[in-house]
Order: structure tokens, then C-alpha cells, then sequence
């Protein structure tokens, strides 16, 4: 990726790695228990050829906006962020997914039947799949707005350090 981002930038790599996760959160949107392992494993991979695609451009395009005195501030801010925001991500994502399991099982005549356990945590996959879905859509419409940033764009600028 670094090399296609040196070529291209990130504005096409965001654009298109988020959009092969959009496609392949859109297919984890219809997953159901008999789903082939080897459809999973192979979305998975394309899952993270589009992340790979979206999380380094879009970083260090944004770091290359700070003055290099500011790149280890802004990597450790990055990497908190990332964090954070993945344990956010993931607490939402469970919360959903069990509300989507609750629901459905509250709609039927049998809940502690494993067919309908089954059937019941599946939708809630679903729901959290489309959670995530929303969540792609609305970076592949946001992606459009990316600007490559130069590097050392900055460097004349005096940061409050010196």
C-alpha cells in the first residue's frame, strides 16, 4: 500500500478500500448458519485488503498535516484514537447483536429451542453487520472528500514548542 499511496495518494485507495468493505459488509449482511467457512474466510480476506487499503493512507495523510516536531504526538494520538474507537466499535456492535437476539426471540412461540437460538443470534449478527454497514457508507461518502497533504507542506511553520 505504500507504494500505491506514493503513486496514487490516498484519496483512490480510501475511496476503494472502503468500498470493497462496503461490498463485503453488505455480503456479511445475509450471512446465515449455513454459510460455507470458505465464504467467510474468503469475505474476510477481502475485508482486510479494503481496511489495509483505508487505515494507512488515511493516517499518514493525516499525519503528513502536522510538522514533523509533531509526528510522535500524532501518532500516539492515532493509536489512542484507533483503540478507543475499536473498543466503542465493538461494545455497540455486541449491544446491537444481543438486541437483535432479544427481539427475535421475543417474537417467537419457543425461545430456549436451539433452532430459535440459533435463528435468534443470527439475526443479531445481521443487525450488527448492518450497524457496520452504516458505519462503511457513511466513510465511503466521506472518503470523496479526502486531499492528499504534501509532506513538509508544514515545515516552515513554527509549532508552539519552539
Amino acid at each position: 500500500m505504500g507504494r500505491l499511496f506514493d503513486k496514487f495518494g490516498p484519496k483512490w485507495l480510501v475511496i476503494i478500500g472502503l468500498a470493497i468493505v462496503t461490498v463485503v459488509l453488505f455480503m456479511y449482511t445475509g450471512i446465515t448458519p449455513t454459510t460455507t467457512l470458505g465464504k467467510i474466510i474468503t469475505l474476510h480476506v477481502f475485508m482486510m485488503i479494503g481496511i489495509s487499503m483505508i487505515m494507512m493512507p488515511a493516517q499518514t495523510n493525516g499525519l503528513n498535516q502536522l510538522p514533523p516536531d509533531f509526528y510522535p504526538h500524532g501518532t500516539a494520538i492515532m493509536n489512542t484514537l484507533q483503540q478507543v474507537s475499536g473498543a466503542i466499535g465493538t461494545a455497540v456492535a455486541v449491544s446491537i447483536l444481543s438486541a437483535g437476539q432479544t427481539r427475535f426471540l421475543s417474537g417467537v412461540t419457543n425461545p430456549e429451542s436451539p433452532e430459535n437460538q440459533l435463528a435468534g443470534f443470527t439475526s443479531g449478527v445481521q443487525n450488527a453487520f448492518v450497524f457496520a454497514l452504516v458505519l462503511a457508507v457513511i466513510g465511503l461518502i466521506t472518503s470523496l472528500f479526502v486531499k492528499r497533504v504534501k509532506v513538509g507542506a508544514q515545515q516552515g511553520q513554527q509549532g508552539p514548542m519552539h
